[in-house]
């Protein structure tokens, strides 16, 4: 009984001890997200980033015609994450350099087309089209609301949208597909628009490849 109690009494004497133990210092956890400072909205770092980030399969726009097409961009935010933006298009590019995620999936996000070109829902904007769309009005511009110097032109946004409906929307879109009756066509020769002097000879020419029917048609025209 003598030493039951002894027992007891050491065991009770440990227990009482942890009044004196000093408080664990809290715990950074080791997989916290590192700050992401968004990019600049200029098209400057847009381009460079673009040019690092989307190359082989996965590039965009060639550098000659990134300055152009970035400026046919609505500016946005750098908070945007899902609009036809400036500022999503960064916030994807972002997503392959500092949140190591797919070039293949996020560079088609920060290209022109805002996603893939037969996504139902786009993610840089509501869908291809409609990106494709808005930059053709601000570009080659529309009858209601012309481009001096360009007269290959759609009648306006809601001709241009029943056009792209129909478009072939394979292959996808890629700076290297130039010639058939497709959108990714289309859409390169937009980003070849954007870059030339607006309402010179080459704006028209490029933008009469975005049409449908292609202008010029027959032999030697493009997107048909």
């Amino acid at each position: 009984m003598r030493t039951l109690f002894i027992t007891l009494a050491l065991v009770g004497f440990g227990c009482g001890d942890d009044g004196n133990k000093a408080v664990d210092a809290a715990v950074t956890p080791i997989d916290a997200p590192a700050v992401v400072t968004p990019l600049a909205l200029d098209c400057a770092t847009y381009c460079t980033h673009l040019a690092t980030d989307c190359t082989g399969a996965d590039a965009q726009i060639t550098a000659a015609n990134c300055m152009g097409t970035c400026a046919a961009y609505p500016l946005g935010t750098q908070a945007d994450t899902s609009m036809n933006t400036l500022g999503c298009r960064n916030y994807h590019l972002q997503n392959i350099e500092v949140r190591k995620q797919p070039a293949a999936t996020h560079c088609p996000h920060a290209g022109p087309a805002g996603s893939t070109l037969a996504a139902a829902t786009g993610v840089c904007g509501a869908s291809a089209c409609e990106n494709f769309c808005a930059m053709e009005a601000k570009v080659c511009g529309t009858d209601a609301a012309p481009v001096t110097g360009v007269t290959n032109r759609y009648t306006d946004t809601a001709a241009c949208m029943t056009a792209c409906a129909a478009f072939t929307k394979t292959p996808e879109y890629s700076p290297t597909v130039t010639t058939g009756n497709n959108l990714a066509c289309r859409v390169y020769h937009l980003t070849n628009a954007a870059a030339q002097v607006v309402g010179s000879a080459a704006n028209n020419t490029h933008c009469g490849h975005t049409l449908s029917p292609a202008v010029p048609a027959g032999a030697g025209g493009q997107c048909q």
